[in-house]
């Protein structure tokens, strides 16, 4: 009896491997459409979202974005990762912040200390 549950287990793992295969081709294959060999900050058309206006995006790494909209009348300039779903469609993840237009300007302000702070190390 021992080797039915030790079947089901071993099963049950190739099952898992299959998935984690899978989500990592999709991850790519998403990866892969948004590669044009561009620069890093390259502007990246984006549809109308639920709630707000979207504007332009902006890519500042890998599945990391800028992104300016509006939501409820407000302007906010987004910084996040991306994620790829099932069907390979770019999704917003949870890393990332949402900045108003006047958190925005005060980052604006100090840029350069905090450039001269990078440079430090």
């Amino acid at each position: 009896m021992p080797k039915g549950k030790d079947l089901v287990g071993t099963s049950s793992l190739e099952s898992d491997e299959k998935e984690k295969k899978r989500k990592k081709g999709a991850a790519l294959k998403a990866e892969k459409k948004l590669k044009t060999g561009a620069e890093s900050s390259k502007v990246i058309e984006s549809p109308m979202g639920r709630g707000g206006e979207e504007g332009a995006m902006f890519q500042i790494g890998y599945m990391r974005y800028v992104r300016v909209s509006c939501f409820k009348g407000k302007v906010l300039v987004d910084i996040r990762e991306f994620y790829a779903d099932k069907a390979g469609d770019m999704k917003p993840g949870k890393k990332g912040i949402a900045l108003s237009a006047k958190q925005w300007n005060q980052l604006m302000k100090i840029i350069p200390e905090v450039d001269a702070a990078v440079k430090q190390f």
